[in-house]
C-alpha cells in the first residue's frame, strides 16, 4: 500500500463546513450529493456541497503546504464532522492526519483543542466536478437583465455571513454568490419569467396619488384583520412544511446511520441481509425521544436503531449507536434486548429458539409492519 504525507493545520474549517451544510442534499438516496467532497488543492481545503439546485464552496487556509488530494464524506460521516467541529472555536486550527484503518480503508483523522474523531473517507465517489461547474459560470459576463429563480432556496445562503454578492450572467445561467473564502452558484428556473413581470402596473400604482381622492375613511380595522388573518395563515403553512422538511430528514438521516452502523458493527450478520431499503426512519418524538430506524426481520421480530447522548466527565459530550433486537413475548408483549456485536445477536437469537413462556422482562409496545 503506498503512503503519502497526511499532515495538515487547517485554520477556517469549521465556517466554511457551516457555510455548505445547507446545500448538503438531505435524501440518503441521493448518493453522493447527500454527502460533502473536501477537496485540497496544496494551500487550501475546499469544502463542497450541493443538491443540484445550489452548489456551495467553503474554503479553509493551510498553515503549510501539501500534495493535493481529495476525499469523500458520505452523510453519516458529515453528521460525525459536524459534531466535532461544534466543539471546536473557529478561530483555532484543527489538525487534519490522512490514513487508513485496520481493513486498510482511507481515514481522517481530525485533533482540535478538546476532541478528535476519525472519518471513513471515499476516493472515487462520483461526485460532480465542481471547478469545471464553477469555470463554467465564470466565463459568463455579468449582465444587467432580470433572473427568475427559486426564492424558496435563498435562506440557505444566510450561513455565509452578514454580506454576500449576488451577480447575474444570463437567463440560463446559475446566479453567483461570493463572499470572503466562499463561492456559490444557484440554478435559474428553467422556465424564465417574462423580463420585468408586472412591473408596469407597480408604476401605475405609486404614481396614484391617494391623497387627493375624496374618499371616506371608515377606519383601517377591516383591512388589519384581513392582513393579520393572511399573515398567520401562511405562518401556519409554512411552519407545517418546515415541518415536514425536518422530519423527512430526520428520516433519511436516522436509516442512513442505521445502515452504516450495522454494516460496521455487524458485518458477519446484519450487515448481510439489511439493505438501505430495509430501514424505515421516524423523525423524533415530542416527549424528547430521538429518531429512530426500524428494520423487520420475519417471524415477528425487529431490529431498532438510535443514535444516544452520552454524557462524560468533560464539558463535551458525544453520541453512541444503540442497536435493540425486538422479539415477540408468548404473552403477547415483546422483549427488547440490546446487542452491540454479531456474538451478542447470534447469543439473542439463539436464546429466543429456546424461550417458551414469558419470564416478566417483556414490554408493550407497538411494532406493527403497517405504514
Amino acid at each position: 500500500m503506498t503512503s503519502h504525507p497526511s499532515h495538515l493545520d487547517i485554520i477556517g474549517l469549521r465556517t466554511a463546513v457551516a457555510r455548505v451544510l445547507p446545500h448538503k442534499a438531505a435524501s440518503c438516496a441521493d448518493v453522493p450529493l447527500d454527502g460533502v467532497l473536501l477537496d485540497f488543492d496544496g494551500s487550501h481545503l475546499h469544502v463542497v456541497a450541493s443538491d443540484r439546485f445550489t452548489l456551495a464552496i467553503g474554503r479553509a487556509t493551510a498553515i503549510q503546504s501539501a500534495p493535493a488530494w481529495a476525499a469523500y464524506l458520505d452523510t453519516f460521516e458529515v453528521s460525525n464532522l459536524h459534531h466535532f467541529l461544534e466543539l471546536t472555536d473557529p478561530r483555532d486550527p484543527v489538525a487534519l492526519t490522512r490514513g487508513y484503518d485496520e481493513d486498510g480503508g482511507p481515514v481522517l483523522r481530525l485533533h482540535g483543542r478538546h476532541s478528535s474523531v476519525a472519518l471513513g473517507t471515499e476516493e472515487n465517489p462520483g461526485f460532480p466536478d465542481w471547478r469545471k461547474l464553477v469555470a463554467k459560470a465564470l466565463a459568463n459576463h455579468a449582465q444587467d437583465e432580470p433572473v427568475s429563480f427559486t426564492p424558496q432556496l435563498l435562506p440557505r445562503w444566510a450561513a455565509v455571513g452578514e454580506s454576500v454578492t449576488f451577480s447575474h450572467h444570463g437567463a440560463r445561467n446559475p446566479v453567483i454568490v461570493a463572499a470572503d473564502d466562499f463561492l456559490g452558484l444557484q440554478a435559474p428556473r428553467r422556465k424564465q419569467a417574462p423580463a420585468e413581470p408586472g412591473l408596469d402596473s407597480w408604476r401605475e400604482m405609486v404614481t396614484d396619488v391617494r391623497k387627493e381622492q375624496n374618499v371616506t375613511d371608515a377606519g383601517p380595522l377591516a383591512q388589519l384583520r384581513a392582513l393579520a388573518a393572511g399573515h398567520l395563515a401562511d405562518t401556519e403553512e409554512a411552519r407545517a412544511k418546515e415541518c415536514r422538511e425536518q422530519e423527512e430528514r430526520e428520516r433519511g438521516d436516522v436509516a442512513a446511520r442505521a445502515f452504516t452502523c450495522t454494516n460496521r458493527v455487524f458485518p458477519c450478520t446484519l450487515g448481510k441481509v439489511l439493505s438501505m431499503g430495509s430501514w424505515r426512519g421516524y423523525p423524533g418524538g415530542q416527549e424528547g425521544t430521538g429518531p429512530m430506524a426500524v428494520a423487520h426481520l420475519g417471524g415477528g421480530m425487529f431490529v431498532t436503531y438510535e443514535s444516544r447522548p452520552v454524557v462524560f466527565d468533560a464539558p463535551w459530550g458525544g453520541r453512541r449507536d444503540v442497536v435493540i433486537l425486538v422479539r415477540p413475548c408468548a404473552c403477547g408483549d415483546y422483549i427488547e434486548t440490546v446487542v452491540d456485536d454479531d456474538y451478542s445477536l447470534a447469543l439473542a437469537l439463539k436464546g429466543a429458539e429456546v424461550l417458551t413462556g414469558c419470564v416478566g422482562s417483556c414490554i408493550t409496545g407497538d411494532w406493527s409492519e403497517e405504514d
